[in-house]
């Protein structure tokens, strides 16, 4: 049995990914978001039988407190072998850069990116103890460049990476193996469907691309490129 900690489960592509992980047999899913009634509807939204593979935590994984006792929590219930974080608010346009106010630099990045340090912080740890761990972020392709009036999302996206190839350096050949799927374009998610692109990567696509990455190590998504610990998955024809 394999033990994914998923935070962010209750999101469109982390639902999507929990039903992906508890397709295969041998898993278990801690699955974690800020309220229980989202993690009840995720329960919900599985097949039959499907949910007593399904471990709620609620908390905030991108809070520095929060992250700690979710990462405890899950510690206290057996542990897990990998740990995904889709973390972050959706795409935010604020228009130039510099007409910022401060309130909304500091919201911004702290939705984006220093939550992201946060569940690193407390996961990372726990999964040094374990052979062939993986921690796997999911990002964005505004991080390979500026966006018009969208430019701290680019910014937030590039710290991320960055804050991936760190860990990862750090880690060297020791687990974790540390990654991050930057998924390069707009994701067709519940919320987004009724103004989606057919072209544009759906949730379910991330879904199964993430669930064989952790669980394979690989993928068959048919565009895909590798960036040191970046795994960028582009749209792909349909």
């Amino acid at each position: 049995m394999k033990t994914i900690l998923v935070a962010g489960a209750a999101g469109g592509i982390g639902a999507s990914l929990v039903s992906a992980l508890l397709a295969y047999p041998d898993t278990h899913v801690f699955a974690t978001s800020r309220t229980a009634e989202r993690l009840e509807a995720l329960r919900a939204r599985l097949g039959p039988g499907l949910e007593t593979r399904l471990t709620p935590i609620v908390g905030d994984a991108g809070d520095f407190e929060g992250a700690t006792q979710i990462a405890a929590r899950a510690a206290e219930l057996g542990g897990f072998d990998a740990a995904v974080a889709i973390l972050g608010r959706g795409w935010w346009t604020s228009g130039p850069l510099l007409d910022l106010t401060p309130g909304a630099w500091k919201s911004v990045l702290d939705e984006m990116l220093t939550a992201h340090f946060a569940f690193a912080r407390a996961v990372v740890p726990l999964l040094k103890t374990r052979a062939d761990s993986l921690y796997l972020s999911i990002g964005g392709g505004a991080a390979f460049g500026p966006v018009r009036d969208a430019g701290l999302m680019s910014i937030a996206a590039a710290g991320q990476l960055m804050l991936t190839r760190v860990l990862a350096r750090e880690a060297g050949a020791n687990p974790p193996r540390v990654l991050e799927l930057v998924i390069n374009g707009p994701v067709n998610t519940p919320e987004a469907r009724d103004s989606a692109d057919p072209a544009w990567i759906t949730a379910d696509d991330a879904g199964r691309v993430i669930a064989e990455l952790v669980l394979h190590g690989t993928t068959t998504w048919p565009t895909i490129r590798t960036e040191g610990p970046a795994i960028v998955m582009e749209p792909a024809s349909r």
